[in-house]
């Protein structure tokens, strides 16, 4: 109990005293720590950071190589999309998930990436770098699976900008429609709209890439 000033107690309720504790339940286990660990790097603990880091590295990175269609240009991304996350982690609003303000960090950083490309040459994406086939599995299976990443990944860089990264966004990494125009700075309608041309714009790339169409 606290004494108030007029000299009468102070008698804490008991929704008073579980307001926080109430708070953090309604959370998911993740949200709670994520929010531990961004506290502890705004306190100064970096190791709490590199978890961070270690939880979302992958989405990152698979997200930047759909966008930029090359491995290699992704994970300069993926380091990029890092730095700015830790340079502006006080911004974050920890009433709100996470994935989103790093997707738009990662939009952002893709972007400035293809405008460094486009003066370099005048194409916005290639096609990855063969990979090495795990000769341990199922040699087929693994050059079905790969030529399957290679036609989607062709098929994606076909399309316009606005609607590649709203059909990745959106049905790759299966952000809501709402989080999606938040990112791309648009109405939730125009994504819908970008979301729907895309994916029939997607379907017919592929449909002419599996038939062996040029």
């Amino acid at each position: 109990m606290q004494l108030r000033l007029d000299g009468s107690l102070l008698v804490p309720t008991a929704l008073s005293m579980s307001r926080v504790s109430q708070d953090e339940l309604s959370l998911s286990p993740e949200v709670v720590e994520i929010t531990r660990l961004v506290r502890l790097t705004l306190g100064g603990d970096s190791a709490a950071f590199e978890q961070i880091i270690l939880r979302y590295e992958t989405r990152v990175m698979s997200t930047a190589t759909r966008l930029l269609g090359a491995k290699d240009d992704a994970r300069d991304v993926a380091q990029e999309v890092f730095l700015r996350a830790f340079k502006y982690l006080h911004r974050l609003d920890l009433q709100k998930p996470v994935e989103p303000w790093l997707m738009g960090i990662t939009v952002n950083v893709c972007r400035d990436a293809v405008r460094r490309r486009q003066r370099r040459r005048d194409t916005f994406s290639e096609i990855e770098a063969p990979e090495t086939i795990d000769q341990s599995a199922d040699p087929y299976a693994g050059a079905v699976r790969k030529q399957e990443r290679l036609i989607l990944q062709k098929a994606l860089n076909g399309l316009p900008d606005k609607e590649r990264l709203a059909i990745v966004l959106r049905d790759v990494e299966g952000l809501s429609t709402a989080d999606v125009a938040s990112i791309l700075q648009s109405s939730e309608t125009t994504v819908r709209s970008q979301v729907s041309r895309g994916r029939l714009r997607l379907k017919a790339a592929i449909d002419r890439l599996m038939g062996g169409e040029r």
